[in-house]
């Protein structure tokens, strides 16, 4: 496995919240780093916050809708386009839960589709898509999953479906690409604070303090310096698992 400053990493949704945290401690560790967004407006914005990273010379950002396969295969292939490899996948993009929040009778379709496609379908397709990268670098896929990959809630069936099928697509991959020496890694985080999550008014974030043993909600930098680590040589032997992170949340 070659240093961070060889090596260049692709950060789906990461120039908001928990991805803008994993794109920016990436950087901080000379990798270089490209990241996608659904639109350009959101691509602009994110190349004018990453203006201020003392590395920002090794981000950009691009606009590619995840949700479609084009989308997917277009990504990649620019990110390859630009950097010359790409040895990091970290499939965080995902439609929130609470975008679909009703009881099941009241699913939308449209949104139950982009949902799925985002969550789900677009971390295998990105997987697909840069395979031939991967098998030469000895990669790792970093999927970024919920605490609802194990544990239900109430009113967001589509959400919960595509988290738990997330956690089945990482433990499938590692089986299928450990013989190349790539690994793939969940981490299901509990409650992040983010600007994403502060604007979304949901029954459940009244609670969520109260809800975690260790008395606060993680922040970005959190599952930040966890998938640093992961995606580092001192993770070598981690693979097909997914590490919740959510201050003991779960373990009620």
């Amino acid at each position: 496995m070659t240093d961070g400053a060889q090596r260049t990493a692709l950060v789906t949704g990461g120039a908001t919240g928990i991805g803008a945290g994993i794109t920016w401690r990436l950087a901080a560790e000379r990798m270089k780093v490209f990241v996608v967004q659904r639109s350009e407006e959101d691509a602009s914005m994110g190349r004018k916050h990453f203006a201020e990273h003392p590395f920002a010379e090794l981000i950009e950002v691009g606009a590619h809708d995840l949700a479609t396969g084009a989308g997917c295969r277009d990504a990649v292939a620019e990110c390859v386009r630009r950097f010359g490899r790409l040895d990091i996948l970290v499939n965080n993009a995902g439609v929130s839960g609470y975008a679909a929040f009703g009881p099941v009778e009241s699913g939308d379709d449209e949104l139950i589709d982009r949902i799925i496609d985002t969550n789900l379908k677009a971390p295998l397709r990105l997987a697909r898509e840069s395979f031939s990268q991967l098998v030469v670098n000895e990669g790792v896929v970093v999927n970024i999953s919920s605490i609802a990959e194990f544990q239900a809630q109430r009113d967001v069936p589509a959400y919960v479906a595509s988290k738990a099928g997330l956690g089945g697509l990482t433990r499938a991959l590692a089986c299928d690409l450990a013989e190349y020496g790539v690994r793939v890694v969940g981490i299901a985080p509990g409650d992040v604070e983010t600007r994403a999550s502060r604007a979304e008014d949901y029954v459940a974030a009244a609670g969520a303090v109260k809800e975690t043993p260790l008395g606060f909600v993680a922040e970005p930098e959190d599952v930040a310096n966890l998938v640093a680590w992961l995606v580092s040589g001192r993770a070598r032997y981690i693979t097909g698992t997914t590490i919740v992170m959510d201050g003991g949340r779960t373990a009620y």
